[in-house]
């Protein structure tokens, strides 16, 4: 049963998105004006709005089938932008991982890998080669947020532990509570600079009841990312004046894991024991903070294929080809962190040359990060920085870069969509 349903979202899903993509420019209407978006630009719209769909067993199907779609659009327009800094950047990260795919232990597992690692990059060069409207990256990120909301709605803890439902997360249609969480950070990014642009107060209403669904849902990740998007964007917003509001930020996130029972219980072994600040830090020492396990698979993941290999790695697809054809750490086919993957897979070249595009984004955008996000150029520049701060938080105890369409691709989306408004000098 669960196989039909999936592969009956599939085929809407695959559907409606080679009809967008193929269809003539039209009009939407949106905020009492009509906006004209070209096929390609609809895809993107469509793409964005529906990545938290996972179609069960045929998630991987989905992303090849998307990656597909999108490096044959951009063949058969035959022109993509000049290349840049950013573009050699991961060019050269993507150059390194096929070197380690030739080390691979396994060169099916090291292909996943490499198709995971390859489709932010074809969708960046896609939303910058295509995006031409003004308002697109503003349209685009009305429709996130209020996704974001419907989601939260019936997969948010308000649903979960107040009314006891977990319905709609049946059949493995829609991503987990850990995807979930990764992309609500990334919608709270876009909420906050939302607000700024707009000062409606429902934005704010938006974050804060994204909030309240990662805390009943104890999903500290999300929480710690929600965060950190938050310190950074008020410190975007308000420059110096932003030390209050980091303050509080950090004074909230202390308060959830002090007294909120959900976050309390599934951070320490002894919740009980944990009143101050400084019991957290003796909690840390003496190993009482409850990882869910996590500690103990980095450890041995990093024992067994880091360790003596820490420049290389193992190659491309180590950890997968282990996990999946061995049953360990209770039958878990993923480390839950992108880096320790990353380190064990592609060693310390591996990972310094990902963290290089980060590092080279903040000087990329310097120019748009503390401007009035009014115009689109800023206001994209902003939205792709803000949700690489969430993506690169996440990664650290998700595996993010498996939920591409969820979670990894959107920073490089909203980078794209900046590149097409540089390149084409649309200011909004």
């Amino acid at each position: 049963m669960s196989y039909v349903i999936n592969f009956g979202v599939l085929f809407i899903l695959v559907f409606y998105a080679v009809r967008l993509l193929s269809s003539k420019p039209s009009y939407i209407y949106f905020e009492n004006e009509e906006i004209l978006l070209n096929g390609p630009e609809k895809f993107l719209l469509f793409t964005i709005i529906t990545g938290m769909f996972m179609c069960g067993p045929f998630s991987a199907i989905r992303l090849l089938i998307w990656e597909l779609l999108v490096i044959f659009s951009i063949y058969l327009y035959g022109k993509i932008i000049k290349p840049n800094v950013i573009i050699f950047s991961y060019l050269i990260f993507l150059l390194w991982l096929i070197l380690e795919f030739v080390r691979t232990p396994s060169y099916f597992y090291g292909l996943r890998v490499f198709v995971k690692y390859l489709y932010p990059f074809v969708i960046m060069l896609f939303a910058a080669t295509f995006v031409k409207s003004e308002k697109f990256v503003y349209i685009a990120m009305k429709y996130l947020v209020y996704t974001g909301f419907i989601f939260s709605l019936f997969l948010g803890g308000v649903l979960t532990k107040i009314f006891h439902i977990w319905f709609f997360y049946s059949f493995s249609i829609i991503w987990p509570i850990s995807t979930f969480g990764d992309f609500i950070a990334i919608v709270s990014a876009a909420s906050f600079l939302l607000w700024w642009r707009t000062r409606e107060k429902k934005y704010l209403f938006f974050i804060l009841w994204f909030l309240l669904s990662e805390i009943l849902q104890s999903v500290r990740t999300s929480l710690l990312a929600i965060t950190a998007v938050l310190i950074i964007g008020s410190f975007l917003r308000y420059k110096l004046k932003s030390l209050p509001y980091i303050i509080g930020s950090i004074f909230f996130i202390i308060g959830v894991v002090l007294y909120v029972p959900y976050v309390k219980k599934k951070m320490f072994f002894n919740p009980q024991n944990i009143h101050t600040v400084e019991d957290i830090i003796k909690a840390q020492e003496s190993g009482q903070i409850n990882t869910s396990m996590r500690e103990y698979m980095w450890n041995d993941l990093m024992y067994r294929f880091y360790e003596k290999n820490e420049l290389f790695g193992q190659g491309l697809g180590t950890v997968q080809h282990f996990m999946y054809t061995n049953f360990v750490y209770g039958g878990l086919h993923v480390p839950h962190s992108d880096y320790v993957q990353m380190l064990c897979d592609t060693g310390l070249v591996g990972l310094i040359l990902y963290l290089l595009l980060p590092i080279l984004l903040i000087f990329y955008l310097r120019k748009y990060l503390f401007q009035l996000p009014i115009r689109g150029i800023v206001l994209s520049a902003q939205m792709s920085f803000l949700s690489f701060v969430a993506v690169l938080i996440s990664m650290g105890f998700d595996n993010v870069v498996n939920y591409n369409v969820a979670a990894h691709s959107y920073p490089f989306i909203f980078l794209g969509i900046h590149m097409a408004y540089r390149t084409r000098r649309i200011y909004d």
